[in-house]
C-alpha cells in the first residue's frame, strides 16, 4: 500500500521544491580560477553523485515496458497541476497558455526576476513563444499599462528553414509568424544557438537593439533524448554551455538570468552551477508545481549579475573555444576537482538529493497509480487537482487580460496546429528490440504506422489561385544557410513528415525522390511540348549533392523553357513544393506569369502573360546565386518572396495538401504489397512474439 500524504503536506511539497546556495560569510569566497589556474584540465566525477544517478535510472528504468502514448496519458491525468493551465486557457482566456507558461508565471512571483516595468528582455530556445506571453501577463497584472516600457528579442531553432531537424525542434509557428521583427535567426537564419557565429551575431543585435542593455533572459532549451533516457545531462551539455555563453555575453550588469536544466549529477554541471554562483549574487534550483512531478527538469534562477566579476572575460574565451569542439568535449568539467570548494559541494549534493527524492517518489505513485487502480487514490487525486488550481490562482493573484494587452490576436492564436495520429511508439524496451531486429519487422511497424494516416487531410478539392489585389508582390529575396538535406517543412503536415524520415531511417530510399516527378508544358492547342524531370543530380558516389542544388537546378531548368517556349499550360505532375524556396517561386509565377493556377493532386498553370521581364528578373537572379555557391559563399536563397507571403494563407493551406497526397501515395507505393509479398508472415511472425511477450509479463 503506498503510504498517503495529506493534501495539506501535497500542496506543500509542490509549491515549495526550491534551494537556494548559501554562500560562505566568514572564511573562503566563492571565486573563480586566477589566470594561473587551468580550465578543462581534467576530467573526473563525484562517486556520491554517480551514486545518486544510478538510483534514479534504476527507477527511472522501470517505465522501460509502459508505452510512450499510454504512460504519457496515465501520467497526464495524474497530475495535480493539470487543471491549472485548462483553467488559465477556458476561463481566464490567458495568451497562448501552455506549461511553459504556467513554469515561468510561477518563477516570476516566485523570485524577484523582473522588479520594474521597464525591461529589456531575451528568450534563447523559446519557440513556440509561451515565455513571452507569460511575461507579457505578468507585467501587466503588475503594472499600468502606460508604465510598461517592454522591449523583448528572442531565437529559437527556426521552423521556416527546412535544413532543421523535424524532431529537433518545435514547428508551432503560431506566436512567432505574428511576432516575426522580434526574432534572431541570425545570418544563417538556422536561429541555431550552438553556431559560435550565431552568439556573435545575436550579440551584435542585441547591442544595437538595446543600447541601455539587456536585464532580463530565460532560456529554455532542451534536446529529445528518449533514444537515451539515462544519459540526459551529457546530452544537453553543449546547448546549457552556449545558453550560458550567449547570456553572460548580453546580460547587463546586475541582470537576471533563468536557464531550465535537468538532473545536476555530473562533473561538468557542478562546475556550471558552481560559475553562476561565483558572477551572480544568488542562486536558486526550482522545481515550479506546474512542471511535471516525474520528469527531471528543474529551472536555476540567476540573480543580480556581477559583469566585472574577476576572470570572467577569460572564462567566457574558454567556453567560446570548448564549443568549437566535438560535441563529447562539453562533458569535461569546466574547473579542475581542486577548484570546487568543498562547503559548495556539500550544498549542490543536498540540493541533488531533495530533487531525487522529489522524482522518485512521483515516478513510483505514477507506478503505483497505473498498476493497483486504487480508487481512492485516485479520488484523492483528482480533489488535489482543483486544490491546486485553486491555490495556484489566488498565491500568484491570477487575473484576465485584456484583448488589446495580448501580443497576438486571440483569434491568429486559435488557428488549428493541423491534425495528428496516434503514430505507433511502444515501449523504450520495444524500440530497441524493434531498432535492432530484420528489416521486415521494420517494414512491418512502418505500415502500421502508415494506416494511421488514413486520417491525414488531402488535396480533395480544387483550389483556385485568387491573385493578390492591392498589395503587388515584389522579389524580396531571403538568404540563408545551404540546406543540405530536407529535414523539415511547414508546407506538408507534420505526421506525414515524420514517415518520411522513418522510411529513410529504414531504407537507403528517400520518398523525396521516388515520386516520379516532372513538369509538363503544352502549347495553345493542348499539345506536349517538352517535360521536365525533377530528380536528383547523377554525380559520383564520393560527391555530396544538396538539396538546395537539385530544387535550384529544375527551376533553372523550368524558367530557361518558359522564356525559350512560352508554353501557355504548365503541369507539376507528382512535384513535391516542400521549401520556401519552391514556394516563393510557384506564388511568383502564378502572380506575374500566368492567368490562372489550380492546385489538386496536381499543379497547373494556365495563360502565360507578357511577364519577359519577370522571368529574366527571376532567372538572374538564380544564376548569380548559383554563381555565388561555386564561389563558395556561406549563404544561398530562401526565398524570393517575404515569409509573411508564403504562410497562414489559402496558398500555403492548398499546398499543405498536395504535398500530403503526393507523399502519401508514394508511401503507399513503396510500402505496398507489391514492394514486399512476405508481409503477411512478417505481421504474423511479429503478432506470434508480441503475444509470447505479453504472456511472460
Amino acid at each position: 500500500m503506498r503510504p498517503k500524504l495529506s493534501i495539506r503536506d501535497e500542496l506543500e511539497q509542490l509549491f515549495e521544491k526550491k534551494f537556494k546556495y548559501q554562500k560562505p560569510v566568514n572564511g573562503t569566497a566563492w571565486t573563480l580560477p586566477t589566470e594561473e589556474e587551468p580550465l578543462f584540465s581534467e576530467f573526473y566525477q563525484y562517486e556520491s553523485l554517480q551514486n545518486l544517478k544510478e538510483q534514479l535510472n534504476t527507477v527511472k528504468s522501470k517505465l522501460n515496458n509502459y508505452g510512450v502514448q499510454e504512460w504519457s496519458t496515465h501520467t497526464n491525468r495524474r497530475d495535480p497541476s493539470g487543471e491549472v493551465s485548462w483553467r488559465l486557457k477556458n476561463e481566464t482566456k490567458a495568451e497562448f497558455v501552455t506549461v511553459a507558461w504556467c513554469k515561468l508565471f510561477e518563477c516570476l512571483h516566485r523570485f524577484p526576476v523582473v522588479t520594474q516595468p521597464k525591461l529589456n528582455s531575451l528568450h534563447l530556445c523559446e519557440a513556440p513563444g509561451a515565455f513571452i506571453a507569460s511575461l507579457n501577463h505578468y507585467l501587466h497584472s503588475q503594472h499600468k499599462p502606460d508604465e510598461i516600457k517592454w522591449n523583448w528579442r528572442s531565437t529559437t531553432l527556426n521552423p521556416y528553414y527546412e535544413g532543421n531537424a523535424l524532431n529537433e525542434m518545435i514547428t508551432d509557428d503560431r506566436f512567432i509568424f505574428h511576432t516575426l521583427d522580434n526574432w534572431l535567426f541570425h545570418k544563417d537564419f538556422t536561429g541555431n544557438l550552438l553556431s559560435l557565429d550565431n552568439i556573435d551575431h545575436m550579440t551584435q543585435c542585441c547591442t544595437q537593439d538595446f543600447p541601455d542593455g539587456v536585464q532580463l533572459i530565460t532560456a529554455d532549451g532542451s534536446i529529445d533524448c528518449s533514444a537515451q533516457p539515462d544519459c540526459q545531462e551529457e546530452i544537453v551539455a553543449r546547448l546549457f554551455f552556449a545558453e550560458i555563453v550567449s547570456a553572460l555575453r548580453i546580460l547587463s550588469q546586475g541582470g537576471n538570468f533563468v536557464i531550465k536544466m535537468f538532473t545536476l549529477f555530473e562533473a561538468c554541471s557542478v562546475s556550471v552551477l558552481y560559475m553562476l554562483n561565483c558572477i551572480f549574487q544568488r542562486v536558486h534550483i526550482y522545481k515550479p508545481a506546474t512542471s511535471k512531478r516525474g520528469n527531471s527538469e528543474v529551472y536555476v534562477i540567476c540573480l543580480n549579475y556581477q559583469r566585472q566579476t574577476a576572470g570572467l572575460s577569460r572564462l567566457l574565451e574558454a567556453l567560446r573555444e570548448k564549443l568549437a569542439q566535438p560535441n563529447d568535449a562539453m562533458i569535461m568539467p569546466l574547473f579542475s576537482k581542486a577548484q570546487i570548494p568543498k562547503d559548495f559541494l556539500l550544498q549542490h549534493e543536498i540540493g541533488c538529493r531533495l530533487y531525487l527524492k522529489l522524482q522518485v517518489d512521483a515516478i513510483e505513485g505514477s507506478i503505483y497509480a497505473y498498476e493497483s487502480k486504487d480508487r481512492q487514490y485516485l479520488r484523492h487525486l483528482h480533489q488535489l487537482r482543483g486544490v491546486v488550481s485553486a491555490m495556484y490562482y489566488n498565491r500568484y493573484k491570477v487575473r484576465p487580460l485584456a484583448p488589446e494587452l495580448c501580443i497576438v490576436k486571440q483569434q491568429n492564436m486559435s488557428e488549428s496546429l493541423g491534425f495528428t495520429v496516434p503514430i505507433y511508439g511502444g515501449s523504450y524496451t520495444e524500440r530497441e528490440v524493434l531498432r535492432q531486429g530484420d528489416l521486415l519487422k521494420q517494414i512491418y511497424c512502418l505500415r502500421r504506422e502508415f494506416n494511421q494516416l488514413e486520417k491525414c487531410p488531402t488535396a480533395k478539392r480544387i483550389y483556385s489561385h485568387v491573385k493578390t489585389l492591392g498589395q503587388q508582390l515584389q522579389l524580396q529575396p531571403n538568404r540563408g544557410a545551404p540546406v543540405q538535406q530536407l529535414q523539415s517543412s511547414l508546407f506538408a503536415s507534420e505526421p506525414v513528415l515524420l514517415l518520411r524520415l522513418r522510411i529513410c531511417d529504414t531504407f537507403d530510399l528517400d520518398p523525396l525522390w521516388q515520386t516520379a516527378a516532372k513538369c509538363r508544358f503544352y502549347d495553345i492547342e493542348g499539345c506536349l511540348i517538352n517535360t521536365l524531370n525533377y530528380a536528383p543530380l547523377c554525380v559520383d558516389d564520393d560527391s555530396v549533392i544538396m538539396f538546395q542544388q537539385v530544387q535550384r537546378r529544375f527551376f533553372v531548368k523550368l524558367l530557361e523553357s518558359l522564356l525559350a517556349l512560352r508554353p501557355h499550360k504548365v503541369v507539376f505532375d507528382n512535384c513535391l513544393i516542400l521549401s520556401h524556396f519552391a514556394a516563393s517561386l510557384l506564388l511568383f509565377l502564378a502572380e506575374f506569369c500566368y492567368q490562372a493556377m489550380e492546385m489538386d493532386n496536381v499543379i497547373t498553370l494556365n495563360g502565360i502573360l507578357q511577364a519577359q521581364e519577370q522571368l529574366e528578373q527571376l532567372q538572374q537572379l538564380l544564376l548569380e546565386d548559383e554563381q555565388q555557391e561555386k564561389e563558395q559563399h556561406p549563404l544561398v536563397l530562401h526565398s524570393v518572396l517575404h515569409l509573411r507571403q508564403l504562410q497562414k494563407n489559402p496558398f500555403s493551406n492548398a499546398l499543405i495538401l498536395h504535398n500530403n497526397s503526393v507523399l502519401v501515395a508514394c508511401y503507399r507505393r513503396m510500402l505496398g504489397e507489391d514492394s514486399f509479398p512476405r508481409r503477411m508472415d512478417v505481421e504474423q511472425d511479429l503478432e506470434m512474439k508480441e503475444t509470447d511477450t505479453l504472456s511472460v509479463n
